[in-house]
């Protein structure tokens, strides 16, 4: 065990193995350093903060000492403003005014000294009146007051009677506008050194006060050796350019300080204030050091704690380690010192898991004969192989589907089972997974070839997973011989080829068949009508409309066929909005009303008003087609049309009292040509088509229709749609008939009684009309000047032309497109395809007379 934990870790500090005592002082240090860290950021911190703390009292300091020389510099510059107002002065009395002068000399501790232009002294405290004073030379400043006639503060000047450096306030006294003299108040380097004094600042701390020439005036600290030197260009230049703030530079000694200066408004003079930088980080360094040794002592403390302690647990771990063999080798366990109680806990587990353990192993033994067991019992083949597609296991059913034995394949690849180019693919498929880990067959089923031992193939069913044992991957395949589904599978297919053929040959077959009845009966449907708006009220009309009534009876026929090989064909589509139900069921039920009359049933309809989203054209239709079956069917009794609500959808019912339909028959009836209780095969029950429009008419729509019906008693066929919107006050949707009106339309059909019918027919509404038997007929009618408003062609014409020719020759001539309907009795799906892409009305014979004329007054209307 000990062996395959090293083996399993890694290069990390962490994952390798180590002994108990180093495990615990790396517990030691990785609490002890966290801390120490975080108390070195806060300790570097706080120094930061001091560090900080002390620029800004080094610079307070500076702004301090500026504004303290100010005072000094401002109090003499008063004084001498004051002294030179004196009358005396005024009057040329000198004399007087040295009596004055003296007084203020020893209440200012100055020397006060008046000289003229050429710097003859005329007045100088400093001996008594009547001795004989000294010419002085001319300083800078006494250009300056002479310049601006304002007092000014001189920088360091040399001394007069008492030869010592000395600083002045120097005031013109001013005669007739004139500046005749120069009135001087001496600002002894005493007092400004008085004000910096070196026991006036912090320990260590130096400041320095230097004129406008960069002469040093004062200084806390030696200012023996420094009062009267001038400071280096450099430096000067430095200090006077230098902005407010804390700058690190050295101080004249060449020491490293931190230093901030101040400046007197006054005089401008510049005061600077220098600490040293080992003044600043002493207490840092005192803090890290005390922090450093305290921090090294607490922790070397702690690794001496844990070492000491690893020695009281490695002997309780050995203990383990030998229980945990015996554990393994089924020996007994030895007993446990203790006193670790963790430890304790793991012994007593190891001791309470050796029957455990023996348990598990038992039971491990059984799942391995059950597992063994299935796989040998096991129907379906079973192979499995490892990363490599060597074979490792091959049940007897394997051994039955390959023909071979397990011996004689194991420890080879799975290859040898496969056909080409299985075989020689499988490699490398195995490698794009290895390295991609995208699956093509695991955890999917898939069909593959497999190859017997005697080199005949099959076709199997594959299902192939993947599992995972002793760090390997292997994936178990199971097969089963599905020859003979395949089998199965091609003669249902080859079945269904046969039906689809049959069923493409039926709807051919019926559409063939419609057109050429249509063409008769279109022509008989136009001279019907036509005869029933000439003899309305002659002895002869009842006749007629007997007739009408056969030709919609073959006209229904017809239409129920057509109905069939559209939707065969996927040619209708379902266009749904929202529509108003209660005027939908209204319509219908007028319509029929006179029909169940005449067979003395009652039709009535319980119906509220709701909206339904469905396609209103197909819905009507459906209905129309339950009603007629209904009526079709029931002799006695009624009909109802009822409407229920079932949550978000609609029911609508259509109740009869008929013959009812049988249990096992319910199914069959929505079958085509399927009919119940009409064995003679009576035509005015229809062909069995109309049930099977409406399933398929409903599957467009997502509809659901069903049936409940008990023999003897009646029928209810239901249709299911969701419902949009309660709309009581829905109202039915008005029609606009189209009335006849002064309209030239252009009739193109090749059979003289159709093209007669629809003539005498359109002519009797009120047309003018033109008609032709080909496309060269129809374009002389266009080159003689006629412009037709609309255009009304057969499909079909003689010669291999067609209605759609004509309509495209017309175009061409006239330059515009005119409104044009195609009427054709082909129903075949190719034919409607090809009106629609043409972007034509199309009509299927034969065509009522209602909806001729709605035809007709649409294309009107379009051409308007």
């Amino acid at each position: 065990m000990t062996n395959v934990a090293r083996g399993q870790g890694g290069d990390g500090l962490f994952s390798r193995p180590y002994r108990v005592r180093t495990w615990l002082v790396l517990l030691v240090s990785a609490c002890v350093l966290p801390l120490v860290l975080f108390s070195a950021v806060l300790l570097l911190r706080n120094i930061a903060a001091d560090a900080e703390q002390t620029g800004r009292l080094v610079l307070n300091r500076a702004r301090l000492l500026a504004e303290d020389v100010d005072r000094e510099v401002a109090r003499t510059i008063a004084a001498a403003e004051v002294l030179s107002t004196d009358d005396n002065l005024a009057r040329g009395d000198f004399e007087a005014f040295h009596r004055r002068a003296m007084q203020v000399r020893h209440q200012l501790e100055t020397n006060v000294v008046v000289r003229d232009r050429s710097g003859q002294q005329v007045v100088n405290t400093r001996v008594p009146w009547g001795m004989a004073l000294p010419r002085t030379p001319s300083y800078e400043v006494d250009e300056r007051v002479i310049g601006t006639r304002r007092p000014q503060v001189s920088g360091l000047l040399g001394g007069d009677a008492a030869q010592a450096p000395l600083l002045a306030v120097v005031v013109p006294l001013l005669r007739d506008g004139e500046v005749r003299h120069l009135l001087s108040l001496t600002i002894a380097p005493e007092r400004l050194q008085a004000v910096i004094a070196s026991d006036r600042q912090p320990p260590g701390w130096a400041v320095g006060v230097a004129d406008g020439d960069g002469v040093m005036i004062a200084r806390s600290r030696r200012p023996e050796e420094f009062v009267g030197s001038r400071l280096p260009p450099a430096v000067w230049e430095r200090v006077r350019t230098a902005p407010e703030g804390i700058h690190r530079v050295p101080d004249l000694e060449g020491n490293p300080t931190l230093q901030a200066y101040g400046r007197s408004e006054s005089s401008g003079w510049v005061i600077g204030v220098s600490v040293p930088e080992a003044l600043v980080a002493a207490p840092a360094r005192q803090a890290l050091l005390l922090f450093t040794a305290g921090g090294l002592a607490l922790f070397l403390l702690g690794v001496a704690g844990a070492y000491r302690l690893s020695r009281r647990l490695t002997g309780p771990v050995v203990h383990l380690t030998a229980a945990a063999k015996a554990l393994g080798t089924g020996e007994a366990i030895p007993p446990q010192d203790g006193g670790v109680v963790e430890l304790d806990a793991v012994d007593a587990a190891i001791r309470d898991a050796a029957p455990l353990i023996q348990q598990r192993a038992i039971a491990l033994q059984e799942s391995e004969s059950r597992y063994r067991a299935i796989v040998e019992t096991a129907v379906d083949a079973m192979v499995v192989i490892d990363d490599g597609g060597i074979i490792q296991a091959f049940n007897p059913a394997a051994e039955r589907l390959f023909g071979c034995t397990a011996e004689a394949v194991v420890g080879r690849n799975i290859r040898t089972l496969m056909p080409e180019p299985y075989a020689s693919e499988h490699d490398s498929y195995l490698r794009n997974y290895r390295r991609t880990g995208v699956r093509k067959i695991i955890g999917i089923g898939r069909e593959i070839m497999g190859r017997r031992q005697d080199g005949s193939t099959f076709p199997a069913e594959l299902a192939v997973t993947e599992w995972h044992a002793g760090g390997r991957r292997y994936y178990t395949g199971i097969m089963r011989d599905v020859s003979e589904r395949r089998r199965a599978e091609d003669a249902l297919r080859a079945s269904k080829v046969e039906a689809d053929r049959a069923n493409l040959a039926k709807s051919k077959f019926l559409a063939a068949a419609s057109h050429d009845l249509r063409q008769p009966v279109q022509a008989l449907v136009l001279f019907q009508a036509t005869l029933a708006e000439r003899l309305a009220g002659h002895a002869a009309e009842p006749l007629v409309e007997s007739m009408g009534q056969a030709l919609g009876s073959l006209h229904m026929l017809l239409d129920s066929l057509l109905d069939v090989s559209r939707l065969d064909a996927g040619l209708i589509v379902a266009h749904p909005e929202e529509v108003p139900l209660m005027a939908v069921i209204e319509r219908l039920a007028a319509e029929y009303l006179p029909q169940a009359g005449a067979k003395r049933l009652r039709l009535r309809v319980a119906c509220t008003g709701m909206v339904v989203r469905s396609d209103p054209v197909l819905l009507e239709r459906i209905l129309r087609n339950l009603i007629e079956n209904a009526l079709r069917y029931t002799e006695r009794g009624g009909v109802l049309l009822g409407c229920r609500r079932c949550g978000d959808r609609l029911r609508v019912e259509v109740w009869d009292t008929g013959v009812g339909i049988e249990p096992d028959k319910q199914a069959d009836i929505f079958e085509e040509f399927f009919q119940v209780g009409n064995v003679e095969r009576d035509r005015s029950k229809g062909l069995g088509l109309g049930l099977a429009v409406v399933r398929r008419l409903a599957r467009l729509l997502g509809h659901e229709v069903t049936v409940r019906s008990v023999p003897g008693k009646g029928s209810v066929f239901a249709l299911d749609m969701p419902v949009v919107v309660a709309a009581a006050d829905a109202q039915p949707a008005k029609v606009e008939s189209a009335r006849p009106r002064d309209g030239l339309i252009l009739v193109i059909d090749d059979e003289p009684l159709v093209r007669l019918g629809l003539q005498a027919m359109l002519e009797g509404w009120g047309y003018r009309v033109l008609s032709a038997g080909s496309v060269e007929e129809a374009v002389r009618h266009i080159e003689s000047g006629a412009w037709p408003h609309a255009i009304l062609a057969d499909y079909r014409l003689r010669g291999g032309e067609t209605g759609l020719d004509a309509i495209r020759a017309i175009h061409g001539r006239l330059n515009t497109a005119v409104p044009a309907t195609v009427i054709t009795g082909d129903t075949a799906p190719e034919r409607l395809v090809e009106v629609r892409e043409g972007g034509y009305a199309l009509l299927h014979k034969p065509v009522a007379a209602h909806e001729l004329r709605a035809t007709v007054g649409e294309m009107l209307r379009a051409a308007e």
